[in-house]
């Protein structure tokens, strides 16, 4: 009889269990942004990684862009990837500071990187049409505040605060960059 050790299992990555979230997550984001699974921390990079990976290369691949592929192998998972951990720290250290209680790193996280990939879909075609971005990113706004309000407990006219403050610096941030030359 084979023996079952739970923390071997505890560190596997499911692919197929994650491919069968996010195919359903695809179809109803709303309502699997309160069903986030408890996966662990190497599943959710691998997530992480996998998306960003797949949005970069695309993106690179529709302009027939080298430059823009190797960008998505190897930047664009790094860069994503930190972006991702700034904003679950910021949400943590918001949940410790003015909601005085202590939430969970991994299930903050969790929720940044599934919220997420509505930005990197939008993401691929931004090539052509980059405001196009900016829709990703309030569609990826809009699941936070539905994450926040529905996993985490936080009243609406907060949630539409602290994610309406983040969209603000992003969209600054995205006209600061065209501005630019």
């Amino acid at each position: 009889m084979k023996e079952v050790n739970p923390e071997h299992q505890n560190k596997a990555i499911d692919v197929k269990a994650i491919i069968e979230f996010l195919v359903n997550y695809v179809k109803h984001p709303v309502k699997y942004i309160t069903e986030i699974p408890e996966w662990n921390l190497a599943s959710l990079f691998f997530i992480q990684v996998s998306v960003s990976i797949i949005s970069g290369v695309l993106a690179g691949l529709l302009k027939m862009n080298f430059f823009r592929i190797a960008n998505g192998l190897i930047l664009m998972p790094i860069v994503s990837t930190i972006a991702s951990l700034l904003l679950t720290t910021l949400l943590y250290y918001y949940f410790q500071f003015f909601e005085e209680k202590t939430e969970s790193f991994k299930k903050l996280f969790s929720l940044v990187i599934i919220a997420s990939i509505p930005f990197y879909l939008f993401q691929i075609i931004s090539e052509y049409f980059s405001p196009i971005a900016l829709v990703g990113f309030a569609f990826t706004s809009a699941l936070l505040v539905v994450g926040l309000n529905e996993t985490f407990k936080i009243e609406k006219k907060r949630c539409y605060q602290i994610v309406g403050t983040l969209f603000a610096l992003v969209l600054f941030t995205w006209i600061a960059n065209k501005l630019t030359p």
